[in-house]
Parts: C-alpha cells; sequence; structure tokens
C-alpha cells in the first residue's frame, strides 16, 4: 500500500515537471523563430564547435568560410595541410594556435581510424556512436551530442552553457545538477521531434533574457516557472507546476 502510495506520487510530480517544461518551449515558439541549423556534415560541425570556445558564432562563421575557401574542411584536407595555412584561416575565431592544433590532431585521427569518414561512427546505436565520439580530444559531451543530433538526426538532446544556465535557475533537476541529468530532464519531458527546436530555442532566450551576467527577470515570458525568480522577488512557489499544456 506504501510503495503504491509513493510510486503514484512520484508519477505525478514527473507529470507536472513535464507539462511544466512542455509549456515553457511552448511560450519561446511563440516569441523566437528559432534559426535553421546550417551544418549538417559532422565533420564541419565538430569544427565548428571548437571554433566557437570563446568567440561568438558571427566570427565562427568568419572562420568556417575562409577556412573552406583556402583549405577545405574534410579529415583529408586539414591532415594534408599546413598547420600556418589553417591558422591563418581561422584567426578571426580567436586562440587560433591552439584551435589549429587540435582541429588537425582531430582530422588525423578521423583518417586514420575511420578512413576520414564519420558517418562510420554515426550509424552505431547512439549510446555506441557517443562513447566513440568522446574519445576524439577534446570533445565532450555537447559537442557529441550535437554531431548525434543535426548531423545524425540522434535522439539526444546536447545541454550547451545557456541550457545549463536556464535549467539551473528554473530549478528542474532534483538532486545532483549535472550535464547529465539534466539532458536526461529535458529528453524525459520533450517529443523527440522537439529536441533540435527547443535546443535552439532556449539558446536564444538564453543569449536574449537569462543571460549569465546580469538576467532580465522582469522581461522574462516564463519567470512563473521560475524558482530563481521567485527568490529573487522574494515570493512563494506558484501554482505553476499544476498547469496544464496549453494549446
Amino acid at each position: 500500500m506504501l510503495f503504491n502510495v509513493i510510486y503514484y506520487s512520484l508519477r505525478g510530480v514527473a507529470m507536472q515537471s513535464k507539462i511544466r517544461l512542455l509549456n515553457i518551449i511552448k511560450i519561446l515558439e511563440k516569441i523566437y523563430v528559432p534559426w535553421k541549423w546550417e551544418i549538417r556534415d559532422p565533420f564541419k560541425i565538430l569544427v565548428s564547435t571548437i571554433l566557437s570556445q570563446r568567440t561568438s558564432w558571427i566570427n565562427v562563421r568568419k572562420a568556417i568560410n575562409q577556412l573552406e575557401r583556402k583549405v577545405g574542411i574534410d579529415p583529408k584536407s586539414i591532415t594534408e595541410a599546413d598547420l600556418e595555412s589553417i591558422k591563418e584561416s581561422i584567426k578571426v575565431a580567436g586562440l587560433y594556435n591552439a584551435k589549429s592544433i587540435r582541429i588537425k590532431e582531430i582530422a588525423r585521427i578521423i583518417m586514420k581510424k575511420y578512413d576520414g569518414n564519420l558517418s562510420k561512427v554515426l550509424n552505431l546505436p547512439l549510446e555506441d556512436a557517443r562513447k566513440e565520439l568522446l574519445k576524439l580530444p577534446g570533445v565532450g559531451f555537447k559537442t557529441a551530442d550535437v554531431i548525434l543530433l543535426f548531423a545524425a538526426n540522434k535522439p539526444v538532446f546536447p545541454v550547451d552553457t545557456h541550457i545549463m544556465r536556464i535549467s539551473r535557475r528554473l530549478g528542474i533537476v532534483k538532486g545532483k545538477i549535472n550535464y547529465e541529468n539534466i539532458r536526461h530532464t529535458w529528453e524525459k519531458a520533450l517529443p523527440r521531434n522537439k529536441y533540435a527546436v527547443a535546443h535552439i530555442l532556449l539558446i536564444m532566450f538564453g543569449r536574449e533574457i537569462c543571460k549569465g551576467g546580469k538576467p532580465l527577470c522582469d522581461k522574462c515570458p516564463i519567470a512563473r516557472f521560475c524558482e530563481f525568480y521567485k527568490k529573487l522577488k522574494g515570493g512563494t512557489r506558484s501554482e505553476s507546476s499544476k498547469e496544464r499544456v496549453t494549446p
């Protein structure tokens, strides 16, 4: 009897959490037009994520265009190119010495281990493909998951710094707050066909409203769902968790 009470209580909490996250994405869909993920080639996505460290996506696009024009963005071209050519091509993205070395090393490994074809990895089952990608130098959870979602349409939800920050402020994870717990929370709440759109919407929201330094809480369209906002305003927990998904 006690087991049944606990089971259905936990099930109810999980359902409320799912409804809450679905409502958040529905609200963001009405505000933002998600930009399209332009790059589908897995190696180009990998290079883009390396270039994106500590710079803007405007600079990443410039670096990608120059690298494509001067060297080519495929494992064979990168492996055969001299390091100085790569450095010169990606200079606009900053940290070009370290980034060029990493890009060239990853290209060399992909050529040697996969004959220059990352599709051999992406055709594996999700967890196996993820493990293989994580073996590449400098590839962490986010980079691996971005490749799996946008290049292979695998059912995985990438968590970048914006999504990590938003999730922490919303208070959606009970227990240890880390990448995997946040990823699983969003994956359980959203339909698989919403992973890509939700990922992009949350990044846009994080850049414009839920910023790292000073979040614009008074302008936030999802403030009623946010534990951080409630603590900031000294209010009590709202009834938002009891809401149903809006049409």
